[in-house]
Parts: structure tokens; sequence; C-alpha cells
């Protein structure tokens, strides 16, 4: 019967027998970024055939997540370097392909077919995947992908890789929109609010970014003003200045190059005198799979350079070189710099 064949839809993979053959296919598929809506709907009845499906599905995803935990730690010794070899070798994935398109799996059906297996999909491993929150999203962008959108003739958009975006409106009118995750840079030249974790981003004219990541939110104020207003106290901010919040400290204004910070806006970035730690996790934002530094002594050591978005594994070559590193590269797109 259908439901019990391997996906039809995967992409340039070997038909495998047995349910954990047809599992793994499952996963690759997600992993492709060619899923579509209804791929969705067949892994829900897939899963659904029986406990065995359910728990095959399960295994499968559990063997990507583990090699993605493993993956995200920055320095290990040889036994665990052997431990994420082998659950690479055990997972047996093919990296990813493409991004997630703007069709890909909606919220309802990807957290039936989660419930089913027993997956966690809020937060997927190594990011292969939207999470669950992201899934609700208006408008969305995958790894190192850039979006341009005109949401009115007088507001425009530029959402920056993995960004999620939903549109607030009142009586068939654009207001706002709410700020999931990632980066957006925000032109209008009427009222509109941007809400972003525990605080709103208001203005009546002006360009801006706002950027949130892994709990920490950035305002920054190109031209014109905003009002932020978190934790009860509004504060305005003019052009080049920028306020941080989100942690556990109070918010923090400064003063920068605004220009200079929007490279991204012209699909590069841009990194001076930056800590390599930083320059990994940037990497990581704009590069399908995983770059993991292996080498604590380094996370500080400053790096230069100006790369194209769509060229990370260049800055990968030039930290390589830079430090002498050695590579390793692993299934689903990772690389271990030690």
């Amino acid at each position: 019967m259908e439901e019990a064949s391997v996906p039809q839809a995967a992409p340039q993979y070997s038909v495998e027998s047995g349910l954990e053959g047809q599992a793994r296919a499952w996963v690759r598929l997600l992993a492709s970024g060619q899923a579509r809506r209804e791929d969705a709907r067949r892994l829900e009845r897939w899963c659904a055939i029986s406990p065995q499906h359910a728990q095959a599905f399960k295994r499968e995803a559990g063997l990507w997540r583990q090699l993605g935990h493993a993956a995200e730690r920055t320095s290990a010794g040889d036994a665990e370097l052997a431990a994420i070899r082998r659950a690479a070798a055990q997972a047996r994935l093919a990296p990813p392909r493409a991004r997630l398109s703007r069709r890909a799996f909606i919220g309802g059906a990807v957290a039936a077919s989660a419930a089913a297996a027993g997956v966690m999909v809020v937060h997927p491993p190594l990011a292969l995947w939207p999470s669950l929150a992201a899934l609700q999203a208006d408008y969305r962008t995958g790894i190192g992908q850039q979006l341009q959108v005109a949401l009115a003739p007088d507001v425009d958009l530029q959402l920056n890789t993995r960004s999620s975006v939903a549109v607030r409106a009142r009586e068939g009118a654009t207001v706002g929109i709410d700020l999931i995750d990632g980066e957006v840079a925000v032109n209008t030249t009427r009222p509109f609010s941007v809400s972003v974790g525990s605080g709103l981003i208001d203005t009546a004219y002006s360009r801006f970014e706002v950027r949130r990541l892994n709990g920490e939110v950035c305002v920054t104020c190109m031209e014109g003003q905003v009002g932020v207003s978190v934790a009860g106290r509004r504060q305005v901010l003019v052009a080049n200045e920028q306020l941080e919040f989100g942690g556990t400290g109070a918010p923090v204004l400064g003063r920068i190059d605004a220009q200079a910070r929007s490279d991204w806006l012209r699909g590069v970035i841009n990194f001076r005198q930056t800590a390599l730690v930083e320059v990994v996790s940037e990497i990581n934002r704009y590069r399908p799979g995983r770059l993991v530094l292996m080498a604590d002594a380094l996370l500080q050591k400053p790096v230069s350079g100006r790369f194209r978005i769509d060229e990370m594994d260049k800055a990968i070559g030039q930290i390589q070189r830079l430090f002498r590193l050695s590579a390793t590269t692993l299934p689903g797109g990772i690389v271990i710099l030690a």
C-alpha cells in the first residue's frame, strides 16, 4: 500500500527495504529541503500504520539528533570524536542539498506526525528543518536564504537567513509583525510595530533592523527614529543607535556604524577582528550542517575577512589555513576543525 512505501518524493536516494530503511528515507526527505505539504500528510499516515512504524521513525530521527548534539560541542576528546563518527555512520544520511521551501510543512501536519512518532520538533537537530513556532510564520527563510517582502506600498521587509515573521493586521490592514526568530530589516513610511520577545518596537517612519537569536534581541536604528518598550520602560533610538535586551541584565544602549552592520543586506558577511567563537556561530547561521571547532585555546582569537553569504566554505578554508587546523567532514554538512 502507498503509505508503507518509501516516499516517492525523496530525491536521488536508493530504495531500502524494511521499516528502518523506509523511516530513514523519511528523515532524508525532511533534511533534503524538498518536502512538501502533501509529504507531511503522507508521513503522518505512515507513522500511524502501526506502533512499529512510529518507533522506526523515532529511532532514525533520534540517530540524527544524537549526531547533532555531539556536533554542537565545541571541544571533544578522541573518544567523543569517535562517537560522532559512529553516529554519522549509523545515521547514513546524505548532506542536505536544498533549503526547505516556502511551501514546506505547516504546523498542524508536522505536529501531528511528530506526535505520532514521539519526536520533538520544537528544537530540530542542526536546524535542518524549522521549529514548530517558525512553521506557523507567514514568511520564513531557510539556511543561507534571504527574502524581500513588500507588505504594503509603504512597508518593505527583508528577512535574513533562518528568519520567521508573522504578520499582524487590523481591519484588513497590516499594522506590524511578530519576529519569531532570526533577523529582519524594516523600511516604513507609516506607523508600524515589531513585537519580539519581551519587547515592542514602534515607529511613525524609519528604517531599522531587529535581530533575535538565542533569546537575545538587538534593535538598530538606521534612519529616522524608533521607540523600544521593554520591561515597562521606553527608549527612543535615533540613527546609528542600538539597543540590546533579553538577557539577565538591563537593556544596553550603544552607538555603532549602522551601515557597516548591515552588510548582510548586500549578501555579504564582514568579520572585523571578530572572536573566532563568534565567527563560527555566524557561519553556522548561513551554512547548512554544522561547523565544529575543537580547539578551546583559539576561541577568542581575532578573525577578519569579507565573504559572500553563499560562499561560507571559503570562510572555513581561511580559518583552517590561518590557524593550521585539520578538517574532518561528516555527513549532513558537518565539518570538524581540530
